[in-house]
């Protein structure tokens, strides 16, 4: 006689004479005496309490004349489900004999002139009989008798309701039924449980026969990890499985559209440490990091350790200048690098002076312009052809505000603007833009963070404004060239939401439309779900959370969930699972593949993760 045992969030392999029962370990001392031995059992007539549990047992009645493998897992795996396989071997002897009568009878009958709808039924379990006599006899498979009950648990009789409805409507569609052990809740909890254990009341009840294979496919616990034999290993499955992933070469089967990452957790939720556990392997194997780090300075420590390129653009000893146009070997649609780059200019000009009347942004457009011809620039110019000081910054297009503010008293937008300015061109945010840039226009590092925490305390607009400059850049570096893999990171990335101006975070979706052609792979992580969802900027902002080919839902609360579920179809098991997530465990969604992980790193990767300086 065998038991299986599976509880729902667990898993378990079959073996003989042993319930096997795996899931969250209960802790030592009162915890594992609570798990047995409750406080109080009380057994009603269709339901139980198991401690402050409200809990009821069923017996599967009906199974399909046909199943797929795994057709118990379905049922097995719903939030609060605990299932229980009991088997008994029967002497393939004795049951070929037995089938062999019963499928002459059941030739017999359909020699006899019945109604259409027993003749088909009759059909049907002549057919089940010879192929089980097939599978017993001429295959020498082994038969078991067998019996299914399980048992829903929840907090509190309402929602154990719901959950009972839930498995039966989900049996039925599976063609089974089941039967609620009226007044036999006891022995269904003992049946349920991880002791072997059938009592003799429930045998026979609803006994079926089934050959060997029919069982073992029965199983939900095969594991459903994500391993493509080759990549990154991120961790571990919920069955111990390693999860095993390739961003850049997915398996066919595996429907991973683009090598694009994003990751979705609250504060506190293991963001941070998986990103890092993922670059330190990508890494090694030979990819570029380009990482954004806009307010905690969590990656400093690691970039020092691996020799990287650590940039402070807060407004410490690193200046981007946002009107250097890049030097990009890219496809341009027939216009020119400058006029490309004037657009994203004016995009940042807009993100730093928000609410520009139409007029006053047709003004500022025009006065970019004559920034750029001041300084010998034109439209059709090189970018290649100019060094770091020759290209005009903040101070230039300020002053050019103050002539026309001067010379055209009657238009007072260009005063508006030269007040707008003054800050970022001789003021507190000089250090920021006011002057040509400190970095190369080429990157030699292969591992680069751009460090924005000393904009911690600044209005919204300017930290905005330059996280979309930076973004900017490494998106610059990463469009240089085509020949090594390249990850860019935009951590925090719902700093880039902006209902006044959602061209910021239309930027973010075109860089991760592109950024696959130029060999990269764009890493997207926020906790603000919900920001990007607004409607204002949900035509922008849901393609960034939802086309990534792959993506790692770590813990969430309660308003972030209720925007993810019908984004990414959420069962309610894994939304229970997400909702109570430790730290560094998440849902995994790896194009039509899902798991639940644990992000793992190795002893000499989290001394570097930990690391500080």
């Amino acid at each position: 006689m065998f038991a299986l045992n599976k509880k729902a969030l667990g898993s378990a392999k079959p073996a003989t004479k042993v319930s096997v029962k795996k899931g969250t370990s209960p802790a030592p001392g009162s915890g594992l005496r609570s798990l047995f031995a409750p406080m109080a059992l009380d057994f009603g007539k269709t339901a139980m309490t198991i401690g402050d549990h409200w809990a009821r047992a069923y017996l599967v009645t009906a199974l399909p004349p046909t199943v797929d493998a795994g057709w118990l897992s379905d049922a097995a795996n719903l939030p609060g489900v605990t299932l229980s396989l009991h088997g008994v071997p029967e002497d393939s002897g004795n049951l070929v004999n037995d089938l062999s009568r019963k499928i002459a009878q059941l030739a017999g009958q359909l020699e006899t002139k019945t109604s259409a709808l027993t003749e088909q039924r009759t059909a049907q379990q002549l057919s089940d009989a010879q192929t089980l006599m097939k599978q017993l006899d001429a295959e020498h498979e082994a038969a078991f008798t067998i019996s299914v009950v399980l048992t829903v648990t929840a907090p509190d009789a309402e929602s154990g309701l719901r959950r009972a409805k839930v498995l039966e409507n989900k049996l039925a569609a599976h063609s089974m039924r089941v039967r609620t052990l009226a007044f036999r809740q006891e022995s269904g909890l003992q049946a349920a449980g991880p002791w072997g254990l059938l009592p003799k009341d429930l045998m026979g009840s609803a006994p079926y026969v089934l050959p060997v294979s029919t069982v073992a496919a029965s199983w939900p616990f095969s594991s459903g990890g994500i391993n493509h034999g080759h990549g990154i290993a991120l961790g571990t499955d919920s069955s111990g499985g390693l999860v095993l992933l390739d961003r850049w070469n997915p398996p066919d089967h595996a429907g991973i559209a683009n090598p694009n990452f994003t990751i979705l957790a609250v504060s506190g939720g293991g963001k941070t440490y998986g990103t890092i556990t993922m670059l330190l392997r990508e890494f090694a194997q030979g990819a570029q990091i380009l990482i954004l780090d806009p307010e905690k300075r969590e990656y400093q420590g690691v970039c020092h350790q691996v020799g990287g390129n650590w940039l402070n653009a807060g407004g410490g000893t690193t200046r981007i200048n946002p009107f250097q146009a890049p030097v990009a070997a890219t496809d341009r649609g027939g216009m020119s690098a400058l006029t490309l780059h004037i657009q994203r200019v004016l995009t940042f000009l807009n993100t730093f002076m928000p609410n520009l009347s139409p007029i006053t942004q047709a003004l500022l457009s025009g006065a970019v312009r004559e920034t750029y011809e001041g300084h010998g620039i034109p439209l059709d110019a090189d970018p290649g052809d100019f060094t770091n000081e020759q290209w005009p910054d903040i101070r230039h297009l300020y002053a050019v505000c103050q002539r026309h503010a001067v010379d055209e008293p009657d238009q007072p937008e260009w005063k508006t603007l030269g007040a707008l300015l003054q800050e970022a061109a001789i003021g507190v945010l000089s250090g920021l833009w006011a002057g040509p840039s400190t970095v190369p226009q080429s990157a030699r590092a292969d591992f680069v963070v751009a460090d924005l925490m000393d904009l911690h305390d600044a209005p919204d607009h300017v930290k905005r404004a330059q996280y979309l400059n930076v973004l900017g850049y490494l998106w610059d570096l990463i469009r240089r060239d085509k020949s090594q893999r390249k990850v860019l990171v935009a951590d925090e990335a719902w700093m880039l939401v902006d209902a006044q101006n959602p061209d910021t975070l239309r930027f973010l979706k075109q860089v991760a439309k592109l950024i696959r052609g130029y060999n990269g792979s764009l890493m997207t992580i926020t906790q603000n779900v919900f920001d990007f969802l607004a409607p204002a900027v949900r035509q922008d902002g849901e393609p960034v959370l939802t086309n990534a080919g792959t993506t790692l839902l770590l813990r969430q609360d309660k308003r972030n969930l209720q925007s993810l579920i019908e984004l990414f179809d959420l069962s309610e098991q894994e939304q229970d699972k997400l909702a109570g997530a430790v730290k560094g465990q998440g849902l995994l969604i790896a194009g039509n593949q899902r798991a639940w992980v644990t992000i793992k790193a190795s002893t000499y990767e989290d001394a570097i993760i930990k690391s500080k300086e």
